[in-house]
């Protein structure tokens, strides 16, 4: 004989046994397994959408700095602008025009998923990176889809 669980919802008792209680959390937990990668992408593409814009007022730094020195910046901290790598809960490390820039003619702005003294991201995606040049299109996995 089974036993069967009472609760009362709006005057009338109704009633579940534990094996029915079971299969409900059974099938929950498959539920929120199965759910569980796509919340932690759409968690991803919602911190590019910061890198994106932080990678936006770097160039729009870079694009002031040139006005006022005729070439662009070789890094981030000389920018006009607030350092976005100072935030210490910041997901991206960003980094402004490697050594193979000609600083006279464009530039280069990188966000690191996780780099240096940022947070940690979850596999795949630790130390994705997105980039982007003078002409403004940023480049990176949730963007164009490369994997830079």
């Amino acid at each position: 004989m089974r036993k069967k669980i009472y609760i009362k919802i709006f005057g009338r008792n109704i009633g579940f046994t534990l094996t029915e209680l079971l299969i409900v959390v059974v099938i929950v937990g498959l539920l929120a397994t199965l759910a569980l990668p796509m919340l932690v992408k759409t968690l991803e593409k919602a911190k590019v959408g910061e890198a994106t814009s932080n990678l936006n007022l770097i160039r729009t730094g870079q694009k002031i700095y040139f006005l006022e020195y005729g070439q662009f910046s070789p890094s981030v901290s000389d920018i006009n602008i607030e350092d976005p790598n100072s935030d210490t809960a910041r997901y991206f490390y960003y980094t402004a025009s490697d050594g193979g820039d000609d600083l006279e003619s464009n530039f280069t702005a990188t966000a690191e998923r996780g780099g240096s003294g940022a947070v940690s991201a979850p596999e795949p995606y630790q130390n994705d990176n997105y980039i982007m040049q003078k002409q403004g299109a940023i480049r990176g996995r949730f963007t164009t889809g490369e994997e830079l």
